[in-house]
Protein backbone atom coordinates (compact mmCIF):
# COMPACT_ATOMS: atom_id res chain seq x y z
CA UNK A 1 0.00 0.00 0.00
CA UNK A 2 1.69 3.27 -1.09
CA UNK A 3 1.61 6.29 1.64
CA UNK A 4 -0.76 8.82 1.40
CA UNK A 5 0.84 12.45 0.30
CA UNK A 6 1.20 15.16 2.27
CA UNK A 7 0.97 19.08 1.24
CA UNK A 8 3.72 21.06 2.06
CA UNK A 9 2.28 22.72 4.85
CA UNK A 10 1.16 19.50 6.37
CA UNK A 11 5.11 18.58 5.97
CA UNK A 12 6.05 21.84 7.33
CA UNK A 13 3.72 20.95 10.60
CA UNK A 14 5.18 17.50 11.03
CA UNK A 15 8.92 19.05 10.85
CA UNK A 16 7.78 21.77 12.98
CA UNK A 17 6.17 19.25 15.52
CA UNK A 18 9.27 16.99 15.26
CA UNK A 19 11.46 19.41 16.19
CA UNK A 20 9.71 20.49 19.07
CA UNK A 21 9.51 17.37 19.99
CA UNK A 22 12.79 16.35 19.87
CA UNK A 23 14.07 19.51 21.87
CA UNK A 24 11.89 18.91 24.93
CA UNK A 25 12.67 15.33 24.12
CA UNK A 26 9.15 14.59 23.89
CA UNK A 27 7.95 16.54 27.18
CA UNK A 28 6.28 19.56 25.72
CA UNK A 29 3.89 19.32 22.60
CA UNK A 30 3.80 22.42 19.94
CA UNK A 31 0.99 25.11 20.63
CA UNK A 32 -1.25 25.47 18.40
CA UNK A 33 -0.44 29.39 18.24
CA UNK A 34 3.36 28.56 18.16
CA UNK A 35 2.80 26.25 15.23
CA UNK A 36 0.73 28.92 13.11
CA UNK A 37 3.33 31.51 13.85
CA UNK A 38 5.93 29.03 12.59
CA UNK A 39 4.90 27.35 9.56
CA UNK A 40 3.10 30.63 7.82
CA UNK A 41 -0.46 30.12 6.50
CA UNK A 42 -3.39 31.34 7.74
CA UNK A 43 -4.82 29.90 10.98
CA UNK A 44 -7.59 28.29 9.05
CA UNK A 45 -5.41 26.62 6.39
CA UNK A 46 -3.49 25.14 9.61
CA UNK A 47 -6.46 23.77 11.98
CA UNK A 48 -7.79 22.14 8.56
CA UNK A 49 -4.29 20.32 8.00
CA UNK A 50 -4.53 19.77 11.28
CA UNK A 51 -7.46 17.88 11.27
CA UNK A 52 -6.46 15.63 7.91
CA UNK A 53 -2.97 14.73 10.04
CA UNK A 54 -5.48 13.73 13.24
CA UNK A 55 -7.66 11.75 10.34
CA UNK A 56 -4.40 9.97 8.66
CA UNK A 57 -3.08 9.05 12.18
CA UNK A 58 -0.47 11.00 11.84
CA UNK A 59 -0.38 13.50 15.14
CA UNK A 60 -2.95 13.61 18.55
CA UNK A 61 -4.43 17.30 18.48
CA UNK A 62 -5.16 18.15 22.57
CA UNK A 63 -8.31 20.47 22.26
CA UNK A 64 -10.08 22.77 25.21
CA UNK A 65 -13.23 22.56 26.16
CA UNK A 66 -15.01 24.50 23.48
CA UNK A 67 -13.07 22.65 20.45
CA UNK A 68 -10.38 24.82 20.15
CA UNK A 69 -7.09 23.00 19.16
CA UNK A 70 -4.26 23.83 22.10
CA UNK A 71 -1.48 21.52 21.40
CA UNK A 72 0.04 18.70 18.81
CA UNK A 73 2.11 16.05 19.58
CA UNK A 74 2.96 12.95 16.86
CA UNK A 75 2.08 9.58 17.12
CA UNK A 76 4.40 6.65 16.77
CA UNK A 77 3.41 6.35 13.07
CA UNK A 78 3.65 10.48 12.39
CA UNK A 79 7.38 9.89 13.96
CA UNK A 80 8.10 7.57 11.56
CA UNK A 81 6.85 9.19 8.49
CA UNK A 82 8.21 12.89 9.68
CA UNK A 83 11.64 10.75 10.41
CA UNK A 84 11.85 9.98 6.63
CA UNK A 85 11.89 13.76 5.27
CA UNK A 86 13.17 15.47 8.73
CA UNK A 87 15.99 13.75 9.96
CA UNK A 88 16.14 11.53 13.17
CA UNK A 89 16.11 12.47 16.52
CA UNK A 90 16.57 9.41 18.54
Amino acid sequence: MAAERLSRLQRRILQYVYVVEARSRGMIAASHVELVQAVGGNKGNVSLSLRNLEAKGLVVVSRTRGGKAEAVALTREGKKRTALFAGSFD
